[in-house]
Parts: C-alpha cells; sequence; structure tokens
C-alpha cells in the first residue's frame, strides 16, 4: 500500500475521534497523535542505528507514523476551525396551516400524483420539511413557494423516522396548498434550468419510462427516474448505474480524451480536467458528484499523465484532502461507497478482467469480461458498507450487472444524440424526426431497463437480512476482500505491474491478429476497417429498426386497453387502422406517460380523440403532461370546471395550445375507426358549470359510452353513481362483453339492475392497490361475479387490453406492478434501514386522501373547498352547447360573455358512415 493509503487511514481514525468533541477534546488528541508522532520518530532513528533499516520493524513504524499524522491533520483542522454548527430551529414545531413560504431543496420521483420534495422554510429559518405536495405546479429545486398545512414532528417508532432524523429533516407536511413565488436569478437557478432543459430535449426524443432513465444518467435528475423502475434497480444492486458517480465521469473523460487523442499529453489533461469540472457544474455540483469527480480525476490523470502505478497513491492524497477539508464525511454513507468502489476498481478491477478473459481472447469475450470485471470490483469493495447500512443484499446482481454495464458507455452517447434531436424538435424539427434520431438510445435503455425488470423478476432477486445477518454477512465479505488481495498480491508479485484504467476504458488485450485480420485480405479486411464497423453498426441498427417497426405496426384489431395508473382511469380505445381515443388520465403524470409510452410506437406519439369523464383529480391530473407530449386532435368534456391543480393545469395548457374542445351529452355519437361510440350520459341542461359538492356532484356528471365494433359491445361508465343508473336503463342498456366498472367498483356504484341488464361477460375495475377510499367493494365484485362476469382488477392484475375484433373476445393482462418484486427476509426480526423503507410501487404511498379525487376515504369526510369564483383573466369558460333539440350534430358555442383569451368553437361534423349524424375520427387525424 502507498504512504497516502496509510495516511488516510489515519484521516479516518482521525475523523472518527473528534467526532462530537469539543475543542479541548481535539486538542487532546492533537496532543496524543504528536506524542505518538514524536515516539514514531524516535523509533526510527533508533532502528537506523541498529542497522536494521530494512527489516520489518522498520516498515511497521513508518505505517505507524503515517497513521498517527493523519490523525494529527484532521485533529490540527478541527482545532483551526472548529466544526460550525447547524442553524437552530424551534424547539417546537410553529402551530397553524400556514401558508409556509419556503425554498425546495431537492425533490424525489412524484408518488401517487403527489410530488415529494424537502423544503426549508424561511419563517421560521432553517426548517426542513419533508413535504408531499400536490402534483400541480410543477416544482424544481431552488423554487421559492408558499405551502399550506399543518406541520407535524417526523414518526420516532419507524426507520422512516430514523432516516430523516438523520438527514436533518425536523418536520413532514401534507400541503393542501402549493404555490410558486416569482424566480430570482442566480447562477444555480440558471444551471437547474439548463438542465431541465436537456431533460425535456430528452424527453422529447425518447418514450418513458426510458427518457427518465436516460435523464438520471446523462443528467443526474434522480427525480426523472420512474419509481417503479428506480425499486427495481435497487433490487438488482444496480443503483449505480442511476447514480451520477466516479463512472459516469470516467465514461465522459475517457470520451473526450480518446476524441483529442493527438493532442498533446499535457494539454489533454487539462481538457480532460476541465470537461469533468463542466460536466460537474451541468449535473449539479452536490458534495456527492463533487467528491465522486476527485476520484475519477486523480485516478484520469494518473493514467493520462503515463503515471498509472500512481493511481494508488492519487486516490490516497484525494481521501485525505476530503476528510481533513470536512471530517464530518467519515458518516457519509455516500463517501464511503464512492471511496471503496474506486479503491476497489484500482486494486482488483484489472486483475479480475485478466482472469476472466483468459489468454488471448476474442473481442467479445475481452469487452464481457472488462465489463464483469470492473462491475464485481466496485460491487465487492462496497458490499460490507451496503450491507451493514442498507440490510439488503441482492443475490442476482453479478448476472444482471453483466448485462446493463456494458450497455451504459454507448446508451450515454446515444442518449447525447438523442438529447440533440430533442433540441432541434424544440427549435421547430417535426417531433418524428426527433423520434428517430432517439431510437438507438430508446432501444439501448430498453435492453437495460428489460434486463433490470427481469432480474428484479427472480424469486429471491433481493433478501433482507435481519440481525445479526447484516453484521455476518458484512464481516464475511470484508475476510473474503482481504484473502483475495493478498492472494492476488502473491500472485503478481514478480510480475510487471499492470496499467490501472478507470471503469468505463476500453480493455487492451494483446493477441496475436489472425490472417484474416491482415490487411489486404479482401472482404474479412474490409469488415474490420472502419467503415466496415460503420456499415454493419448501420446494418444492425436499420435491422432493429424494422423490427421495432414490425411490432408496433397496428395488427387491424380493435381494442380497449385499461391502463394501470392507480387510483383513477386511464382508457385508451384503438380502432384496427390505428385511431386512438383516451378517456381520462389517471392521477399520476408519469405514470401516465409510462403507460402509454410502453403500448404505442415512439414516432407516432398521436391523441386522436381525448375525452375527460369529470374533472376528478384522479382522472385529469395525467392529462395536462400528455398535452406537452402528444399531438391531440381534440377534447371533449361535460362542461364543468374542477377544482383541482390538475384540472387548472389541463385548462391553461388547452388555453394555450389552441386545441379544440367541447362538451358531449347524450345522444352524441363519434366513431373511431370500426368503432361506434354513443353518449349515454350526461343529458343536454344537466351539467352545471361549478360542482355542487366535491364528490357525487362531480362523479355523476361523468359522460358514459356505448361503443360497438365488430358485433361486440362496451359500456364506458366513467364514475356515475347509483342515483344515474335508472337514467341508464332508460335509455335501453343491451347486454355487453365488457364493462368498465363505474367510480372504481365503489359500493354505491353498479347496481344490481345495472348489472342484470348489460350482464358483462368481463368488467374490469380500476383501482389502487391499497387505497383508502376501500375501493373495489367486495359487494360490487359479488354482484358483477354472480351476473358471470370474469373481473379483473387492475390493481391486481395491472394493464388489462381487450381485444375485439371479429369472432372471440380475447383478454390479457400485464400483471400488478411491484416496487421490490422479488425478495426474502433472513430471519424474524426487522432491520431498521438507513434509506427510507420501500413501498410497493402500486401501494397507495400518498396521502390519506385528497379532496379532489372521487370519493371520500373510509376513516372519514374530507373538507372540499367551495367552487371559487372563475377569474376571467386566467380560465376561460369551456365550450358549452345549449340544447335545442335538432340532433347531436349541432355547433358548440360559448353561452357566457367571450372570454379574453376564447376557445375555438366546435363546428358541425360531417356524419359518420352508415348515415348516421356524429363523429368520426381515425389515424388521418392531425398529427404533428
Amino acid at each position: 500500500m502507498p504512504g497516502s493509503g496509510w495516511i488516510v487511514i489515519g484521516t479516518v481514525l482521525g475523523a472518527i475521534l473528534v467526532r462530537d468533541r469539543s475543542v479541548g477534546g481535539i486538542v487532546v488528541v492533537a496532543l496524543g497523535a504528536g506524542s505518538g508522532l514524536l515516539a514514531g520518530a524516535a523509533s526510527i532513528q533508533w532502528v537506523r542505528r541498529s542497522g536494521r533499516s530494512r527489516g520489518r520493524a522498520a516498515a511497521v513504524v513508518r505505517w505507524l507514523i503515517l497513521v498517527v499524522l493523519g490523525v494529527l491533520l484532521v485533529a490540527g483542522r478541527s482545532i483551526a476551525i472548529p466544526r460550525s454548527e447547524a442553524p437552530a430551529v424551534a424547539a417546537e414545531l410553529p402551530a397553524g396551516r400556514g401558508p409556509w413560504p419556503a425554498t425546495v431543496i431537492t425533490i424525489s420521483p412524484p408518488r401517487a400524483g403527489q410530488q415529494l420534495a424537502v423544503i426549508e422554510l424561511t419563517d421560521p429559518a432553517g426548517l426542513r420539511v419533508a413535504s408531499t405536495l400536490p402534483g400541480f405546479p410543477i416544482i424544481v429545486p431552488g423554487d421559492r413557494v408558499t405551502v399550506s398545512g399543518a406541520l407535524r414532528a417526523p414518526p420516532s417508532d419507524d426507520p422512516y423516522g430514523a432516516y430523516l432524523a438523520r438527514i436533518g429533516i425536523t418536520a413532514t407536511i401534507r400541503a393542501s396548498g402549493l404555490s410558486v413565488l416569482p424566480e430570482e436569478g442566480s447562477l444555480a437557478r440558471s444551471l437547474e434550468a439548463l438542465r431541465r432543459g436537456a431533460d425535456q430535449a430528452l424527453r422529447r426524443a425518447i418514450p418513458e419510462p426510458q427518457a427518465g432513465l436516460a435523464s438520471g444518467i446523462l443528467i443526474g435528475l434522480r427525480d426523472r427516474v420512474d419509481r417503479d423502475l428506480s425499486a427495481a434497480f435497487t433490487t438488482v444492486g444496480a443503483t449505480h448505474v442511476v447514480a451520477i458517480s466516479g463512472w459516469n465521469i470516467a465514461i465522459v473523460a475517457t470520451t473526450l480524451a480518446a476524441v483529442a487523442g493527438r493532442v498533446a499529453r499535457r494539454r489533454r489533461v487539462a481538457l480532460t480536467a476541465l470537461a469533468i469540472v463542466a460536466y460537474v457544474a451541468f449535473v449539479g455540483p452536490s458534495p456527492s458528484v463533487v467528491r465522486a469527480a476527485a476520484m475519477a480525476g486523480v485516478v484520469m490523470g494518473a493514467r493520462e499523465l503515463g503515471r498509472p502505478s500512481r493511481a494508488a497513491a492519487a486516490i490516497g492524497w484525494a481521501g485525505t484532502g476530503l476528510l481533513v477539508l470536512d471530517p464530518s464525511l467519515v458518516d457519509d454513507v455516500g463517501f464511503q461507497l464512492s471511496a471503496l468502489a474506486t479503491v476497489g476498481l484500482i486494486a482488483w478491477a484489472t486483475p479480475f478482467t485478466e482472469r476472466l478473459a483468459g489468454k488471448a481472447p476474442g473481442r467479445l469475450r475481452a469487452w464481457l469480461a472488462e465489463s464483469l470485471g470492473v462491475s464485481l470490483a466496485a460491487q465487492l469493495a462496497t458490499l460490507p458498507i451496503v450491507v451493514l447500512t442498507f440490510g439488503r443484499l441482492s443475490l442476482v446482481s453479478p448476472v444482471v450487472n453483466l448485462g446493463v454495464v456494458p450497455l451504459v458507455a454507448p446508451a450515454m452517447g446515444a442518449g447525447v444524440v438523442a438529447m440533440g434531436g430533442g433540441l432541434l424538435a424544440m427549435a421547430g424539427l417535426p417531433a418524428i424526426a426527433a423520434s428517430l434520431i432517439g431510437l438507438p438510445a430508446w432501444l439501448l435503455f430498453s435492453l437495460m431497463v428489460g434486463v433490470v425488470r427481469a432480474g428484479a423478476g427472480v424469486p429471491f432477486a433481493s433478501v433482507q437480512l435481519a440481525d445479526p445477518w447484516p453484521v455476518v454477512v458484512a464481516a464475511a465479505a470484508a475476510m473474503a476482500m482481504i484473502a483475495a488481495t493478498i492472494r492476488l498480491n502473491a500472485e503478481s508479485s514478480d510480475a510487471r505491474p499492470a496499467e490501472v484504467k478507470p471503469p468505463g476504458a476500453p480493455a487492451t488485450h494483446s493477441t496475436r491478429p489472425s490472417p484474416g485480420r491482415q490487411r489486404g485480405n479482401g472482404p474479412v479486411s474490409w469488415w474490420r476497417s472502419r467503415a466496415g464497423r460503420l456499415a454493419a453498426a448501420c446494418l444492425a441498427g436499420s435491422v432493429a429498426g424494422l423490427a421495432v417497426a414490425v411490432v408496433h405496426q397496428p395488427d387491424g384489431t380493435p381494442r380497449v386497453v385499461v391502463l394501470d395508473v392507480g387510483q383513477g382511469d386511464a382508457i385508451l380505445v384503438e380502432g384496427g387502422h390505428g385511431g386512438r381515443l383516451l378517456i381520462d388520465g389517471g392521477p399520476d403524470p408519469g405514470r401516465l406517460l409510462v403507460a402509454l409510452d410502453e403500448h404505442l410506437p415512439p414516432w407516432d406519439r398521436r391523441i386522436d380523440v381525448m375525452i375527460l369523464s369529470h374533472p376528478h383529480e384522479d382522472h385529469a391530473a395525467g392529462l395536462a403532461a400528455l398535452i406537452d407530449r402528444y399531438a391531440v386532435g381534440q377534447v371533449y368534456e361535460p362542461g364543468m370546471f374542477g377544482p383541482g391543480p390538475g384540472y387548472q393545469a389541463l385548462n391553461a395548457e388547452l388555453t394555450r395550445l389552441g386545441i379544440r374542445r367541447g362538451t358531449l351529452a347524450t345522444g352524441d355519437r363519434l366513431r373511431i375507426d370500426e368503432f361506434a361510440f354513443r353518449v349515454m350520459w350526461p343529458d343536454p341542461g344537466s351539467v352545471p358549470e361549478r360542482p355542487t359538492d366535491g364528490g357525487t356532484g362531480i362523479n355523476n356528471v361523468s359522460i358514459v359510452l356505448l361503443g360497438e365494433v365488430d358485433g361486440h359491445r362496451v359500456l364506458l361508465a366513467g364514475d356515475v353513481e347509483e342515483q344515474i343508473d335508472p337514467h341508464l336503463l332508460a335509455e335501453g342498456l343491451p347486454t355487453v362483453d365488457l364493462l368498465k366498472v363505474a367510480h372504481h367498483g365503489s359500493r354505491t356504484s353498479s347496481t344490481e339492475a345495472l348489472v342484470a341488464a348489460v350482464r358483462p361477460s368481463f368488467a374490469v375495475i380500476s383501482a389502487g392497490r391499497g387505497n383508502p377510499y376501500g375501493h373495489p367493494a367486495p359487494a360490487t365484485v359479488a354482484r358483477l361475479t354472480a351476473a358471470g362476469a370474469r373481473v379483473l382488477r387492475t390493481d391486481e392484475d395491472g394493464t388489462v387490453t381487450v381485444d375485439l375484433g371479429i369472432g372471440r373476445v380475447r383478454v390479457r393482462s400485464t400483471g400488478a406492478r411491484t416496487a421490490v418484486s422479488s425478495g426474502a427476509v433472513l430471519a424474524s426480526a426487522p432491520v431498521p434501514s438507513s434509506a427510507p423503507p420501500a413501498t410497493g410501487a402500486g401501494a397507495w404511498a400518498g396521502p390519506a386522501a385528497s379532496p379532489f379525487f372521487c370519493a371520500l376515504p373510509l376513516s372519514g369526510p374530507v373538507a372540499v373547498p367551495p367552487p371559487a369564483s372563475p377569474s376571467p383573466a386566467s380560465e376561460p369558460a369551456i365550450a358549452t352547447r345549449p340544447w335545442t333539440g335538432v340532433g347531436p350534430a349541432l355547433r358548440y358555442d360559448a353561452v357566457d360573455a367571450p372570454p379574453p383569451i376564447p376557445l375555438r368553437p366546435l363546428a358541425a361534423l360531417p356524419a359518420a358512415a352508415g348515415g348516421e349524424p356524429g363523429r368520426r375520427f381515425g389515424s388521418s387525424a392531425r398529427r404533428r
């Protein structure tokens, strides 16, 4: 071990000794260390005089001196610059419901349609609060906001409360109101805007969840990674792929060094250093990123300066400098993992790679050997800390990393190209061009997602360890690491030190070229050339693109897809020729985009008709983000303003983009390719502009559709409750093949009379697992089952697809979502985790209930704010239609005074095929 390694051991020991000590205690530590240093120097002198300067005793004394020197460095720093105390916060939390002015510190991936953030209050100053906020308006770090709600102390009797206390959180809030204050210009705000702009470009070019994963890997926006996918990465032990680490930074630096290969060495080192600094500034100079950059930078510098054998010493000096600057890092898990991973890469990456590659490996084996060697070295080095801190052991990690790690570098490169395509689309390039430019990135990130999800689905993929197993496993791992190091050192004692390469650098294996590789050997030689490789890559890309296009080509089968969006509704109707109708968008914009993007081709982001059945948040909140990502032809609503922030955001987006919108009422008809729909409810003139209450009054204006296609019938019942069923029965409901059960299967919906009239073959209930409303009600499920229906539930069956082509109805489902899909507990007692406890991805983990959702929780009523008066300056009236009894093909005109930003009136559309008046939509609808 180099001398700097012993010094960093001393700094670690010193940081532990001065932790939580007063200045007097630190002085005692410094005096003790100084005495040890003098004693060591005296011992060295004695050894030299006795003629044993080359003996083991002298080496041991030198090591001890270096360790003591490290302790002294930390102690001296702590005396010279005393630790700054955290700002004092109130002993008791302030009472009341605010509003509280605050600054957004960090954000997490949304959950159940709610934003999760850590905010710091400005009054009282310094109070950090873990916040569950409304889904709109969207916030980013650095925003100045006001939130309304009661501040509560974190739970003190569970691991989550302990986690919050450890990261300095002193309160929690479930906010009922959120406002974003005007921005203040600053460099940090400008950098955040740059990051969000790059993320927006990736969204334009790549579908979800791949776009979010690309943003996490390239830009460091962990909040953009889908929560379910993030949990799967945790399950398989591949979270290092998503986090900005020294590995990502080394890939960027190595790529730049390769591009600047002909530049003089010192200039190349300077360019690499500048690239690392610029990348750190771009992704956000958080402490963990800066530490990772420091670790990666010293390795890259040693390599580029032609002194790879000095990398270990450089790492030691980097660790020493960081601990001297901030001794509290010794308790930081991120620092521990970063330092140990870098040490593992230096010590074991090359030996592991050489052993796995064998003698004279081929290109493929060498590439795979390096990928697995690098991954194993980092994972083994960090295993003791991971097990002790998080109490979890992934059994599939080596295999999954073998599949994922080789994809990261090419995926990052393709992601940069896709980002460029997205920026061009934002500048006016057709959206389909950006999607085509982003196809390689989509394919590579899709492979990563597929490998991770497959690994997370393996039984016992992740084992939760309970006491005392974390200590046992960590100790065993540490002893195995020590034994492996001793063995490798013994084997390489007479060998020339191998070149140390950072992760991401290409493997070099000296193999004797075969005759076919010699220059001038005909076709084989051409395929080995740069032009040949480029042609082969283009050919492979073309074949992959053609395969993707064939898979996503419409197969001519009309279908209804009930998307799993949690506690809400989102129904996609697809015609046989590509026409699309989307009914509702669920409560979570991110989850809706993932569900749609996984189902539809990435180059055809189009919704011909969008219907909002009624303006509750669990149906409307997901649609505002959808309009920004998909080309929407026109939008229909029942004609009521919604009280929630999601509906307000949707209303603002519709107005901004000028999308045609209007209302539907009983008797209206529309077609989507072969589908013929008739509106069964609400009756004309029965929908008030403002809701009379927050529950039934909004549910009972739901648009109900009866559809027919190829001899099959479907009834999409929205959220209507039992009061509306007699009206539907009076219209003459036939038997149906598919019933989308009203109001998530609540006890107040789908009366026995209605179920007996329609006698569905299949009944699909859209609900979120563990929701606070008790949906679906057992009595409703029993009624449907007694009527002969096969009942499917999105909380248990996932997304449900019903094919309605000629012949039999075919039904398939994806299976319920789970955050950690496979796991086991080794022993019976739970072990506290250092990270916030994971919850099932489909589980209800948001607020107990939202006042803007469609039902009241089982625990009691939720107060609903009274309808606010419309603001003419910001909220244009919905285009509603006066009923004249003439027929459904009427003009849709505003009934009150025209708003400042007038909506486009919906003119009468031509009669549909078959002579019935109505509206026809299909694949020829407007595309963006």
